[in-house]
């Protein structure tokens, strides 16, 4: 028998003695990765729910690299506030900072619906400055949903800087009071740490007034932002209606807050919001942004059982409460270059009957990987959803490696 024979057989023995299905615990969790610490009971949700299973992966173009999406930032050139009749009748004051500011008034249920004729704006020097004004049906006709006795007015093109009064001498109850101005050069900037996060969790929010240069600049390219020294206050809304006050602390640049979610976070689906309101300079800006929170009512545990010849990957769950669960993730392939690559994804999803274990498998070998391309992989973007209660419980950035 030849050396080179001998050789083969023995490399052909080892691989054989190898496991077809290894198991390994997930990758350790990173700075961004949600990770559910224990799991929780939960009420059957309202909604009917689909409990048949499903499972299915497609193809990805390895050479278009996948990236996470930015984190999302409000903008806001505008704000809004609760007056009372008394207020309107003698004129609130309104800080405007540039032409063409559109102001909108709005009663509150129960208020006095205004005719546009009865609303007045005058600028610094006294003199009348409305350029137009509009009712409640021209607003709707233009698709905005606004509630009977809604006006909005606009300032013209040549008005001036300074501070507005807006009067209506007929007005009973309260009223909202929006100001947009879109050529400002003032804007509030809000941002959130995160887009999901668990009950009991945290989110970093930061919030930043800054003076632009205004359209011009911005227009030119020459926009160089400088931030300004602001006050404000935030708030914590969930989706059924409850609300926390939030402070906001100055820091090196700008506002912020270490926000905690409540652990009783009710039933009601849909996002939650924070919303901050700031001032600077006698300018006053507002904005808000959503994220979704999330019972733990399911988790990742256990040993994953990876078949690497087959590339499929078992899961195992602790379950909390019954529900239907879904686990997905994007398979990253070895390529000629010897980087990793996604080549596929694949989604699973099944309803679990009762708390206890449960599994869901991943499996990718229904796609073809493409030429030269193979192991080693890794499983990235791993997510387990609570399809049932519209919940993203647990993400992981790079989950398993084989």
């Amino acid at each position: 028998m030849t050396s080179r024979l001998m050789l083969a057989m023995a490399v052909a023995s080892a691989l054989f003695a190898l496991p077809l299905h290894a198991a390994q615990p997930l990758q350790a969790a990173r700075g961004t990765d949600q990770v559910a610490p224990r799991v929780e009971r939960a009420p059957m949700p309202d909604a009917t729910v689909e409990r048949a299973p499903v499972r299915f992966a497609w193809a990805l173009d390895p050479t278009r690299a996948l990236s996470a999406p930015a984190p999302f930032v409000a903008l806001s050139r505008s704000y809004w506030d609760t007056v009372d009749a008394a207020t309107l009748q003698r004129g609130l004051e309104l800080p405007l900072t540039a032409p063409d500011a559109v102001i909108q008034v709005s009663p509150v249920q129960g208020a006095r619906a205004l005719e546009v004729e009865q609303l007045q704006v005058r600028d610094p020097s006294g003199a009348l400055a409305l350029d137009k004004l509009v009712d409640a049906q021209q607003l709707r006709a233009a698709g905005m949903g606004v509630g009977e006795g809604s006006a909005m007015a606009r300032t013209g093109a040549s008005t001036a800087v300074g501070t507005y009064r807006l009067q209506a001498a007929q007005a009973q109850g309260r009223y909202v009071v929006q100001v947009l101005e879109p050529n400002s050069p003032i804007a509030l900037t809000l941002q959130a740490d995160r887009q999901q996060v668990l009950a009991g969790g945290s989110v970093l929010l930061n919030a930043r007034l800054q003076h632009d240069g205004g359209n011009a600049a911005r227009a030119a390219g020459r926009s160089a932002a400088r931030t300004l020294p602001a006050g404000g206050e935030a708030l914590l809304v969930a989706p059924d209606g409850r609300s926390w006050p939030v402070p906001l602390v100055a820091g090196k640049d700008g506002l912020r807050a270490q926000v905690t979610i409540p652990e009783d976070v009710g039933q009601a689906q849909g996002l939650w919001e924070l919303q901050a309101f700031v001032t600077a300079q006698g300018v006053q800006r507002d904005a808000k942004v959503a994220f979704a929170v999330a019972r733990p009512t399911a988790r990742f545990s256990g040993q994953v059982e990876v078949d690497a010849a087959r590339r499929q990957v078992r899961l195992p769950l602790q379950i909390g409460a019954p529900g239907r669960y879904e686990a997905r993730g994007t398979l990253h392939a070895t390529g000629p270059d010897g980087r990793l690559h996604p080549v596929a994804q694949a989604h699973s999803a099944a309803w679990f009957d009762a708390a206890g274990a449960g599994e869901l498998l991943l499996a990718f070998d229904t796609v073809a990987l493409p030429g030269g391309y193979g192991a080693p992989f890794e499983l990235r973007d791993l997510q387990l959803q609570d399809q049932g209660r519209m919940a993203p419980i647990e993400s992981r950035a790079v989950a398993v490696r084989f």
